[in-house]
């Protein structure tokens, strides 16, 4: 299957005409709606299959690629080119001249940024990767890496801090939560250390989408407090197969 969302018809109907003679290819045209682009949500969309909880997508007889990965798998094996290079998109109020740039794996995002005129007013944040999952970086002498499809500056006027309030219990992050889980309370027993409920609660199978934070009326920092019980429970447990190990 090639998943393509439908606010992309060129890009459809393109893919629709490269594969019309191959029989065992076909493009399937999704909703766009965050996250639809995650692995487990394209497994279900696409093959009805859900991916259990602590499972990865063989678990389900699938294989999740996006199409750089692709290409660059495809280059290596036929040229024997290794993954030099990528696409990053460098965007946002913050840069004069937002482009999609082809570069070398290891260029200074500064270097990047210098390539896009530079920035168009003094950024509040520049963020390796997208809005909603993407971490904010402490300098610009930073490398991209094969991972960063993506580098964002943002503006002062959009990241002003806002008050965070008390839980209402209103139930929004539970709604969004495309895995399902119950963001309000792991991010509760995060913030009081108990990572023991929190994986109990399956914090491990959160994609740190960011939903949850987005959606919070409350402002409450919940995707940021479940990585950090992820971070406590992934470290606990290799800590415990160093224990056994000795």
């Amino acid at each position: 299957y090639i998943a393509i969302e439908d606010n992309k018809p060129e890009a459809i109907s393109a893919m629709e005409k490269a594969v019309s003679n191959e029989s065992n290819i076909q493009v399937v045209t999704l909703k766009t709606k965050y996250p639809q682009g995650s692995e487990k949500q394209l497994i279900q969309a696409i093959t009805g299959r859900q991916v259990p909880s602590g499972g990865l997508p063989a678990d389900v007889g699938v294989e999740v690629n996006n199409v750089a990965t692709a290409a660059k798998i495809y280059e290596a094996l036929e040229t024997g080119m290794p993954l030099i290079e990528r696409v990053v998109t460098v965007s946002g109020q913050g840069i004069r001249e937002p482009k999609n740039l082809k570069v070398r794996i290891g260029t200074l995002f500064s270097d990047l940024i210098e390539q896009c005129g530079g920035f168009s007013c003094e950024p509040s944040k520049v963020i390796a990767g997208g809005p909603m999952t993407g971490i904010a970086q402490h300098s610009l002498e930073v490398p991209v890496i094969k991972g960063i499809a993506g580098i964002l500056a943002l503006s002062p006027e959009e990241t002003k801090d806002e008050e965070v309030w008390p839980c209402i219990r209103c139930g929004k992050c539970i709604e969004v939560c495309p895995i399902n889980l119950m963001p309000l309370s792991i991010s509760a027993y995060s913030l009081k250390g108990d990572f023991d409920t929190c994986r109990e609660y399956n914090a491990l199978d959160c994609i740190e989408c960011g939903c949850c934070s987005y959606i919070c009326p409350s402002k409450r920092p919940l995707v940021q407090s479940i990585v950090v019980a992820k971070n406590e429970i992934i470290a606990k447990e290799k800590s415990n197969i160093s224990n056994k190990d000795r």
